[in-house]
């Protein structure tokens, strides 16, 4: 009698801690940003064969600036770096309109770290550094950009690192 009391305590015990562990993991998981309700494709009217606005943007990991703009049609280099964010990207890219509204998204990996390998250094613990990372940003004529934000995402969301006004 008294083994059939424990195992039923047993399994009251083990139900309770599950659905208290669920419910309190659901609320975080709610407040992480879920990128595939939020993704706008930033790319669609861009081509190579259209002008568009083409910021050049001097990045690194601590924050981003502005070194100049045009107006010229992209390069396929530049089109290829509009990647959907996903959970792999370190660092993302917003682009926002004059009221802060995310118009486009841009998953940027971790372009800042250099992996480095050398024969005969395989004992060493340095394998890379930190780089900063020149990339060219086309954005289309007729979208009203006027931000750039630049966010480092982690397993809590996404941390606004630094914010940049388009002219």
């Amino acid at each position: 009698m008294g083994y059939k009391l424990v195992r039923i305590l047993k399994k009251i015990y083990l139900t309770s801690f599950l659905t208290i562990a669920f419910i309190s993991n659901a609320d975080d998981v709610e407040k992480k940003q879920n990128f595939n309700t939020q993704v706008i494709n930033a790319k669609h009217d861009l081509s190579i064969h259209s002008k568009a606005k083409i910021y050049s943007i001097k990045a690194n990991m601590n924050g981003l600036s502005l070194r100049s703009s045009k107006i010229d049609n992209p390069s396929l280099n530049s089109l290829r770096l509009y990647k959907d964010p996903s959970r792999n990207d370190k660092y993302i890219l917003k682009i926002l309109d004059e009221n802060s509204k995310v118009i486009g998204l841009i998953g940027l990996k971790n372009p800042f770290y250099i992996h480095l390998q050398h024969i005969g250094y395989e004992d060493s613990n340095v394998f890379g550094g930190y780089v900063d990372y020149n990339f060219d940003i086309p954005i289309s004529m007729n979208s009203n950009a006027k931000y750039i934000s630049f966010h480092e995402q982690n397993e809590f969301g996404l941390k606004e690192i630094s914010k940049i006004q388009l002219d």
